[in-house]
């Protein structure tokens, strides 16, 4: 058994999700109640944030603080004023062959595909997703 995943064995694919709020498909999601629920779309919504700016031109750290900055605002405007406790775990990019943190200047003219990822506490169940940057018709199976 492989405590990390290597390249040779890895086989990214694409991500189902439910509709309207786009959560990704986790058996997870049944441990959300109706107040939760209606929040936790906010981690799959700050990636796109975080995309829009990395189209944009502004780079790994653009990416990154819009990404943060959207989590802030739910959690201050919706989950604060109605008690529902929202803890964001991280948001990342990464290498998508070796997943590795990136740490260099990333943008869409780099013409290489990152992972951005994250993850949210959102009552007592923990969401993770990610989207991929760029052009990813190489690394999706």
């Amino acid at each position: 058994m492989l405590s990390h995943p290597t390249p040779e064995n890895l086989h990214i694919v694409p991500t189902y999700r439910t509709a309207p709020d786009n959560l990704a498909l986790s058996s997870r999601n049944a441990y959300l109640n109706e107040a939760e629920r209606a929040v936790a779309g906010t981690l799959f919504a700050a990636l796109k944030k975080g995309e829009e700016a990395w189209r944009e031109g502004l780079g790994r750290k653009g990416c990154l603080e819009r990404a943060l900055a959207h989590v802030q605002n739910v959690k201050e405007t919706r989950c604060d004023p109605d008690g529902i406790n929202m803890q964001l775990d991280y948001i990342e990019m990464n290498d998508p062959e070796s997943f590795e943190i990136v740490d260099r200047a990333t943008q869409e003219s780099d013409g290489r595909p990152v992972i951005l990822s994250g993850a949210l506490w959102v009552g007592r169940t923990r969401l993770i997703d990610n989207i991929i940057l760029g052009d990813s018709s190489h690394i999706i199976a």
